[in-house]
Parts: structure tokens; sequence; C-alpha cells
């Protein structure tokens, strides 16, 4: 059987004493020969291979190790004849052939080629990686749901149980409030690189409230195109307030978007429009903080939040017509009287048992909430009308109550029972219904003033409506009326009441609405003229260009572009022109309200709850900004994140002191559950 060639005769070909071979490109090894003194003429053989690798390395094995003969070429044959000695090294070829330290020499050299320790480092890199990731998505699931800090090293705890490598570090509150703190911040880098890169226009949206933990705060909110988008809102930052006077809110402000890269000069060229709510510190005629602002940005544009200005509007109306006012103290009765006690709310829910009524929360109404509120409270009081009027019955004639309460119920069952209430709260829900819509279509993201001004003047028109055709729920009171009963009420008049008188409280509104909702001011005409619903039956093809050219002064747009856009718009009214769509998009930057504001507060009433009310303002800021601009847990790739934190910051494969975990106390019924 013939014996099969191996690389030793790669290393060794025909051998020849007087000659020498050259290594050939692509052999492992080859034969060399080396003279064996200086100055001395023979010349001798060893294994090439063997002296490259030298030391079998990290293949070491017991009692095995390359001869000094073969690596430092001393293989001597014997002096006989050549025969003899050619024989001699063919033997001791096929040993070293054959031996283990040869073989572990071939393993080393075809390795060497493979990048062993850079495959090696890159493995561990990404187990690495892929822990530290686990720690952040954990962490990242804490902002965006709103969990304490303190449910971090619980839920490692629960992945590693489920078999989840979640390495050895980075598993404590504070290392979580650090992680969170790191993506927060990333992500308003990112942001605002993203806005400032592609010279977006920019609007301003601040509010001011008191945290739980009674430090003065103000919310900072963006509203600009993100890589050319449509513009959208996103949180910036929460900034702890030194004092409430316009000069410190001004450089808290302007302060905060310097910190966050928006610089002078990018601010002068792009910023747009600063809204806020109408408080005098804000929009304060001689120093107010819109004031100081125009003063150092002339081409700023100021707004008066209009779910404000609703409000007010509203305010005064009610103000005017003194009957609603009674109206108004009457409800907020019906709302201390179950808010407040536990046992009339359980026994209006059997009375709507009783009645196969529904029985909805009842709020405040024309309060310094927004009228929506008001409008679900008013609606409340209509759907459990049946069940309020049985619960008040019921009461009335419980000998368990003192001779005081049941006079009392007994009094708010003849105004539940009376033509006068049931007509005032037909009107007020259909007055109300219509005033929460244009509440919440001006709350909506993608609203702009040109839509805004159609909402409210179509609001307008059909309040107006109202003097002439009753509404839904005030025909149905009236046909109740003529009735003597809705449902199983009955009705009868009671002259003590004074009703509303329903024209002049439409009217009031009206004029409230106009008055304080009103669109004045050159800039706002001007944008006018994109709306085409303004324009003349046949415009001229120069319609509007005057208008076209102040707005691209105003925000440093390119006239020309504009206009011929302008021209291309009037000729073809069914779509936007392309030259004119970065008008267009500067008009969506624009917001109308705060409401995302306070959409921001409520946010941090939710993380500042009472167990947390020791949180930093500065921790609060980064919770909202995950949990506002940070994509759904699903989404998030922690990668990015990760990459920039091992900067400057342990794995979570680094451990620096192993911590002996608390165990809680261990109880005997345990082994039976």
């Amino acid at each position: 059987m013939k014996r099969k060639q191996t690389t030793i005769f790669q290393c060794f070909p025909k051998f020849s004493p007087s000659t020498t071979t050259e290594e050939e490109p692509g052999q492992a090894a080859v034969l060399k020969v080396t003279e064996n003194e200086p100055g001395a003429t023979a010349k001798l053989p060893g294994c090439a291979l063997c002296s490259a690798t030298k030391s079998t390395g990290v293949l070491t094995e017991q009692r095995v190790s390359m001869s000094e003969e073969w690596v430092h070429f001393k293989i001597q044959s014997s002096d006989s004849s050549r025969s003899t000695s050619l024989a001699s090294l063919r033997n001791k070829i096929r040993r070293h052939e054959t031996s283990r330290a040869h073989k572990i020499a071939q393993e080393l050299t075809e390795k060497g080629g493979q990048d062993l320790v850079g495959n090696l480092v890159r493995a561990v890199s990404e187990t690495v990686f892929a822990e530290t990731d686990s720690v952040f998505r954990t962490a990242y699931y804490l902002a965006k749901m709103n969990r304490p800090f303190t449910d971090h090293d619980s839920l490692i705890e629960l992945q590693e149980k489920n078999g989840a490598n979640m390495g050895t570090s980075l598993h404590s509150r504070y290392s979580s409030t650090k992680i969170v703190e790191h993506i927060a911040k990333e992500m308003q880098k990112k942001i605002v690189h993203s806005i400032v890169t592609s010279s977006s226009k920019l609007s301003v949206l601040i509010d001011e409230a008191t945290s739980i933990s009674h430090k003065s705060a103000m919310i900072v909110n963006l509203k600009a195109s993100v890589d050319g988008a449509t513009p959208e809102f996103l949180f910036l930052e929460l900034v702890e307030l030194e004092s409430q006077r316009a000069k410190d809110i001004e450089e808290a402000l302007l302060n905060c978007l310097d910190t966050a890269g928006f610089t002078e000069e990018w601010l002068q060229k792009n910023w747009v429009s600063f809204v806020s709510d109408g408080a005098s510190v804000m929009l304060g005629k001689n120093s107010g903080v819109a004031t100081r602002l125009t003063a150092r940005y002339p081409n700023l544009f100021t707004w008066h939040c209009m779910n404000h200005r609703l409000e007010l509007a509203v305010s005064d109306a009610v103000d005017e017509v003194q009957a609603v006012n009674h109206f108004k103290v009457f409800l907020e009765k019906i709302h201390n009287l179950y808010s407040q006690s536990n046992k009339n709310s359980r026994e209006l829910l059997e009375a709507a048992q009783e009645v196969g009524s529904q029985v909805l929360k009842i709020g405040r109404v024309l309060s310094t909430r927004w009228v929506a509120s008001s409008f679900r409270s008013v609606k409340a009081v209509w759907t459990s009308y049946e069940a309020l009027n049985r619960h008040f019955e019921n009461a009335a004639g419980d000998q368990t109550r003192s001779s005081k309460e049941r006079q009392t119920y007994r009094g708010l069952a003849r105004r539940m029972q009376s033509k006068e209430f049931l007509c005032d709260l037909g009107l007020m829900f259909d007055a109300l219904s219509e005033l929460a819509n244009l509440s919440q279509q001006l709350q909506a993201h993608s609203v702009t003033l040109l839509r805004a001004d159609h909402l409210l003047k179509r609001t307008i028109r059909v309040l107006a409506s109202f003097k002439d055709t009753q509404g839904e729920k005030l025909e149905e009171a009236l046909t109740a009326q003529a009735l003597g009963h809705l449902g199983s009420v009955p009705l009868e008049s009671n002259a003590k009441l004074t009703p509303i008188n329903a024209k002049q409280f439409l009217q009031s509104l009206i004029n409230n609405l106009e008055k304080r909702l009103s669109f004045d001011g050159e800039m706002l005409h001007d944008l006018s003229v994109l709306d085409t619903g303004n324009w003349p039956s046949t415009p001229g093809i120069r319609h509007g260009e005057a208008q076209v050219k102040r707005l691209c002064r105003r925000f440093n747009l390119g006239e020309e572009q504009a206009v011929n856009g302008m021209r291309d718009f009037l000729e073809h009214p069914d779509s936007e022109p392309e030259s004119l769509k970065p008008l267009i998009q500067c008009m969506k930057t624009i917001p109308c309200s705060t409401a995302e504001c306070e959409r921001g507060f409520s946010l941090m009433n939710n993380i500042c709850t009472d167990k947390r009310s020791t949180l930093l303002l500065s921790n609060v800021s980064n919770l909202m900004m995950i949990s506002i601009n940070g994509p759904p847990v699903t989404l998030f790739e922690p990668r990015k994140y990760v990459t920039t934190w091992l900067r400057s910051h342990r794995s979570a494969t680094q451990a620096r002191r192993q911590c002996t975990p608390q165990m809680p106390e261990y109880k005997h019924i345990w082994k039976a559950l």
C-alpha cells in the first residue's frame, strides 16, 4: 500500500548536499540549507516550516516540543558513503514528517493566515456589545413605560432567569439612570443636528408649571421639519427656572437653545415663531418674553395659543350671561357630591341599575380646564339624568340621613325635574359640543394657522345657526317639556329658576370668539394668499405676488423661486408646485396651539408620582425625551448608543466588584408552591 505524500516533501524535496532550493510562492515551507559554521563550506538541512514556527505556542501539548536541529538547520547525516548518507537523511525526514511537533507547526502555519486574534477579538467584542445592548434595551423600556429606575435590577434578574445573557455589570439603579441620561443626550444631539444641517425653519413653544416637588419648570418644545419631512413637534428639554420674571425666562430659553446646539447665527436665519400662553409675563407688551425676543430677533412671529384664547372667550361669555353662572354652580354641587363621597357614587350606580340608565363621570364645568372637559361633564349629566334624579329622590327619603341632608337632596331633585334646567342643559350641550370639537381640532398636530382660521369661522356660523334652529339636544329638551317628562323623570316649571336666554348666550359666545380669536396682522393676511378659498373667482397671474415676497423676506426664503411657484399654483391650484413648497413648509411649521406643552406636563405628572417626587428635573427631562421622541421599544436599536457609551464607560461584562445579592427571607411554604 503506497503511503500518502504530505507536506514533509514540500519541506524536503530530493536532497542534494551540494545544492540548495529557493522558497517558492504558495509553499508552506521549503528545504533550506545553511552553513554549519562561519567560513565552513559544508551546508546542513533543516525544516523551514518548523524554523518559522519555532514554538508550538497555544497548541502546546504535554512533552511535545520543536527539535532544535530541525529549527536551526543542524541535521547531519553519517560520514559514510553518499548512498548511506542519503538513506539516513530520508529516514530522519520520514520520522520528522510523522512527528507531532511538525504537525502542530503545520496547523499553526495554516491558521496563521486566518487572523485568529482578529476573529477572537471580534467574537469577544460582539459578546460585549450584545450583552450591553440587552442592558440598554432594558433601561430604555423603563423610560418608555414610565417605570421607576428601581425596577432595573429586577428586570435584569428576570431576563437572566429566562436564559438571556445580561453580563455582570450595569445592573444597578444608578447605572440605569446614567444609561437613560446618555440615550436622551444622544437623541437630543441627533435631533438638533438633523434640524441644523437641513436648515429647517424652527418654531419654539414654551409653557411653565410647578412640578410635584414645588420647583418652577419650563417645558421647551420645537416644531420643525426633520430631513425634509412634514414638520412635527419635538420635545427639547425641561428647564428649571430660578425665577419667573420675563428676563430670567428669556435667558433660560436662549441658554437652553444654545446648549442644545442652535447657534445665534442659525437662529437669526431660521427661527420663525414663538408660541406661548397668554400670561402677562409671556406676552406683556412692555417687557414680556415675546417682546424681549422680538427685540433680539426682529423677524420672529409671536403667537398666543388659540386653545387658551378659546377658554378666555368662553369665560367672558359666562361672565356676561348671569344665568349661566347659576347653571355652573348647580353642576359644581353635583360634582362635589359624588367626587367627595364613595357612598354617593355607589348609590348612584344602584339608582342607574334601577332605571336602566348609564352613568358617566361628572367633572367640573366652565372652570379653568379646557372646554372639552366642560362638555364631557355636561354630557355626563345628560346621559345620567334619570339615574341622578332617582338617587336624589331615594336620598331625600332615606331616614338614615339627617334632615338637612334630606332637604338638600330634595332641592336637587326639584332642580332636576324643572323644565327650565332641562332646557338649559340641552342648550349647553349643543353649544359646548361645538366648542369642544373646535378645541380638539385646534390641538391636532397637523393644523395650520389657515386651517385654524377656517375652523373658527365655521364654528361661529354653526353657533349663529342655533339662534334660528335649535340644536339636537335643545330640541329634545323642548319636546320633553311639552310631554311633561323625560323618560321616567317628571317635569314641571319652577318659577324660582331663571332660564338662560339662548340667543343672548349664543351671541355673547360669537362676539367673544371674534374678539379673542380674530386673525389680525400683516403676516397672517399675507399667509391667506396660500389658501385657495380666499382667492377671487378669476385671480390674475400676479395675484398674491407682493404677499409672497414679504413672506420670503421675513422667513429668509428665495423670492424668485417662490414667486414662480405661486404663478404655477395659480395656474394649477389642484397641486402644490415644488418651488412653493419651502414657503408652504414654513407655514406648516408655525403652530397655533401649545397643546403639545400641556401633553408634556401631563406626562411629567405621570413620571413624578408621589413615590418619585425626589427625581431631579434633569432626570425627568431625560425620561420625557425618550418617552415623547423615542421610537417604540420594538423599534429601538441600542447599538449606536452602546458604541458611544463604551468610549467613556464600562460595558456590561466589566464588573468592578462582585456584589452578593440580598436574598429574601426564606419561607417554608415555598416548598409546597
